[in-house]
């Protein structure tokens, strides 16, 4: 089947992309030198200031999740690919300035050119005696074995991550503090996708793996890779949800009477009725298990193109984690009003 893209020149795509974005929502954001994307309004000086570096193709995520309460600054990439340490490094020194010289925080997603090019990055900024401390997230349970969470790719599990350190940055908690909770909440979080359909690589026009229509796979990556089991028949939705359920809550040793934080992130083209059917689904099977839910997040937030499928992301919620999550945020494509 051919491609169906609405774009101009692929070579384009990204910068087209950002302006786009950018030039759409004046009051929330702005572009810096060579397309790194800031909040248009940033935070106090002595607050700490965010970074977060990754390829564009997952939109609203993730130059659509900047501002109040998140990222301060976003470095994209091009299609499915990290930008370049050079770049990541800009990005820094600009957080650095901004923040008057107040230590930086690198989130970084754990993919193998993230983390070799913010780790490049992170040294070049040292050199020139900027305080930047990066912390790799991981969450996809499909990628490695239990016991091995550390070899896990980043997923749609990081917005919890996200909004908390955002949280704490926005309320002035040192960067030290911020990485502890941070990295407690990415140790509990754990998720699991479902692919329908694959995407089409718009700068290519290329499938990355091919599914029959009574198919689905489980356990695809959110760079649309297939994923390490095979394609099975597509059952229920329920049905869906009850293997999807299953594995992250095994796998993450949530137990009777924990309170947890949900998301049910859509691919790029799944529809929110098919989101809310599962949603449906997963709530009976954590009542039954006497897990409750705490203000779930649903929607299309970190997209594979026009792939089809879901997500299901999970980690515990402590009271002081359940106050991040519901405190304030403003980007162009997620916001909390806080209580």
């Amino acid at each position: 089947m051919a491609m169906k893209k609405l774009i101009n020149r692929p070579e384009d795509i990204a910068k087209e992309l950002i302006n786009g974005l950018v030039n759409s929502h004046p009051d929330l954001l702005r572009l810096a030198e060579n397309d790194i994307v800031l909040r248009a309004r940033p935070k106090e000086q002595g607050k700490v200031w965010i970074v977060f570096g990754q390829g564009i193709g997952h939109e609203p995520a993730f130059d659509g999740l900047l501002g109040y309460g998140l990222h301060d600054v976003e470095v994209p990439g091009g299609i499915f690919a990290c930008a370049g340490a050079e770049k990541i490094y800009q990005g820094i020194k600009l957080a650095w300035e901004f923040s008057g010289h107040t230590p930086v925080l690198e989130l970084v997603a754990n993919h193998e050119g993230d983390v070799l090019n913010a780790g490049m990055a992170v040294e070049m900024a040292r050199a020139e005696d900027i305080d930047v401390e990066p912390v790799i997230l991981y969450d996809d349970i499909a990628s490695a074995p239990k016991g091995q969470e550390q070899k896990r790719r980043g997923m749609a599990g990081q917005l919890f991550s996200f909004k908390v350190a955002g949280a704490m940055a926005e309320a002035g908690k040192p960067r030290d503090e911020i990485i502890r909770r941070v990295k407690e909440v990415n140790n509990s979080t754990r998720t699991l996708a479902v692919a329908l359909r694959p995407c089409t690589i718009p700068t290519t026009g290329q499938l990355l793996f091919h599914l029959e229509e009574d198919e689905i796979i489980i356990g695809p990556g959110v760079h649309d890779e297939a994923g390490p089991e095979g394609p099975i028949k597509l059952p229920s939705a329920n049905a869906v949800m009850d293997i999807v359920a299953e594995r992250v809550i095994a796998d993450g040793g949530y137990s009777s009477g924990d309170e947890v934080l949900v998301i049910i992130n859509g691919s790029g083209s799944t529809a929110l009725m098919e989101l809310f059917i599962l949603y449906n689904r997963l709530e009976q099977i954590l009542k039954s298990r006497k897990l409750k839910v705490h203000r779930p997040l649903i929607g299309n937030y970190v997209t594979t193109q026009e792939m089809a499928g879901f997500s299901l992301s999970m980690c515990t919620a402590d009271e002081e984690t359940r106050r991040y999550w519901d405190s304030r945020l403003v980007t162009p494509y997620w916001k909390v009003t806080g209580d």
